[in-house]
């Protein structure tokens, strides 16, 4: 289910790229020839910004590219290093839930009605990208504690001999 996750955002985030990309390109040629700068196209590269930050993090957090301390993990072994590795997953799923998610709802809750200057666009499609980014944040982190238990009882098995 993890690959399959990984691969719809890889596609969503090139997809992000793209768009923002040939937006950006509007945006300069009406800008510098055509003297008539695009309304919506800063906005619009804003806002997938916003989007692209949320499912791309989410997507460097899952193959483990994000910033991260290890100086302090690396200084375990044994279970102790699955132990912590476990620990910091679930600080990890805290924060995605009281800060991304329910944020996020309390954000979308209240834009409820506040519509973008250039798009007109509702604003509970931007505030929805903290709740999309919390829940992937939550499921890969849950993948990740999978793996950490599935390493561990690995690991513990090759030392007992079975």
């Amino acid at each position: 289910m993890k690959k399959i996750l990984d691969r719809i955002m890889e596609y969503l985030t090139a997809t992000l790229m793209a768009v923002m990309v040939i937006v950006a390109s509007w945006q300069v040629f009406t800008r510098f020839v055509l003297d008539d700068p695009s309304t919506i196209s800063e906005e619009m590269l804003r806002y997938s910004l916003i989007w692209l930050t949320m499912v791309g993090s989410a997507l460097a957090y899952s193959k483990k590219k994000h910033v991260a301390i290890v100086f302090v993990t690396r200084k375990f072994s044994g279970k102790m290093y699955y132990v912590v590795n476990i620990a910091v997953e679930i600080i990890v799923i805290l924060f995605s839930v009281f800060i991304l998610l329910f944020g996020g709802i309390n954000a979308l809750q209240n834009a409820v009605g506040q519509v973008s200057s250039a798009m007109q666009m509702p604003m509970e499609y931007l505030y929805l990208s903290l709740s999309v980014g919390g829940i992937l944040f939550i499921l890969y982190a849950i993948f990740h504690i999978i793996d950490h238990v599935k390493s561990m009882r690995n690991e513990m098995g090759a030392e007992t001999g079975n």
